[in-house]
């Protein structure tokens, strides 16, 4: 999928539909898949890695958790909660199959295996899972309503699940900030890694599509969840949320 600096500006028209954003998400997401760990750390300024072992400290101790990590990518965020839940059992599940093969190959863990699976349309039982996790997940969703109402479904009453992920502000001035900020500084690692600047600016165009961090939390609630706490990362443009099934 080469392409070029002209072709940032179609990105949003690839995404317009929960549809057509899947199939984007599945080619997207094959071709970043063997660097993706270099990119995110380096779009991160190296802060990936810390804000994935907050996101898993905050949430709560339960002795033997049955926890999902959403959008899993390579594994990262899974091997941390089969750290920290030794006795609970971790399925980690994303859209794209290169992604699930190489988390797979990485595992070291008896108690955390990967599923190629829709956020939107998991196999999971109804109230069958305590946590649930997500690192730059519902932003990817083909419909970010279905994957909210997906996570309450899957998750027992009064089960928590937390989400790290880049955050819209409210104020249009700062979302054009934001929107070209992301654009050229994502838009450069994806022309460093991969020659090709439309596999990492991606992550603009799914932003200006998501709703401002207010109306996020707004539509949270009406899924049916409490907020537990909100903590802000990178200069306010990273969220991590965690919400509790009410």
């Amino acid at each position: 999928m080469r392409r070029n600096w002209l072709d940032l500006l179609q990105i949003g028209k690839e995404i317009d539909t929960p549809d057509k954003k899947r199939r984007f998400n599945e080619r997207h997401f094959t071709e970043a898949a063997s660097r993706y760990d270099i990119a995110t750390r380096a779009m991160s300024l190296g802060r990936d890695q810390s804000w994935k072992k907050e996101l898993v400290a905050a949430l709560p101790e339960i002795d033997e958790p049955l926890c999902v990590d959403l959008a899993c990518g390579t594994g990262d965020v899974a091997f941390l909660l089969g750290s920290r839940f030794a006795r609970g059992r971790i399925t980690g599940i994303d859209l794209t199959a290169d992604m699930v093969t190489l988390a797979a190959r990485r595992n070291r863990f008896h108690n955390v295996r990967f599923a190629c699976q829709d956020m939107t349309e998991t196999s999971f039982a109804d109230a069958s899972i305590d946590l649930v996790t997500g690192s730059y997940a519902l932003r990817n969703a083909p419909d970010l309503a279905k994957g909210l109402q997906e996570v309450h479904r899957i998750l027992k009453p009064g089960g928590d699940a937390a989400f790290l992920d880049f955050s819209k502000s409210g104020r249009p001035e700062m979302q054009a900030i934001q929107y070209w900020l992301l654009k050229c500084w994502c838009g450069l690692w994806g022309t460093v890694l991969h020659g090709n600047p439309t596999i990492h600016a991606y992550i603009a165009d799914s932003l200006e599509q998501f709703p401002p961090r207010d109306d996020y939390h707004e539509l949270v609630r009406r899924t049916g969840f409490d907020l537990v706490s909100s903590r802000l990362f990178y200069f306010g443009m990273l969220e991590l949320l965690v919400i509790r099934k009410t």
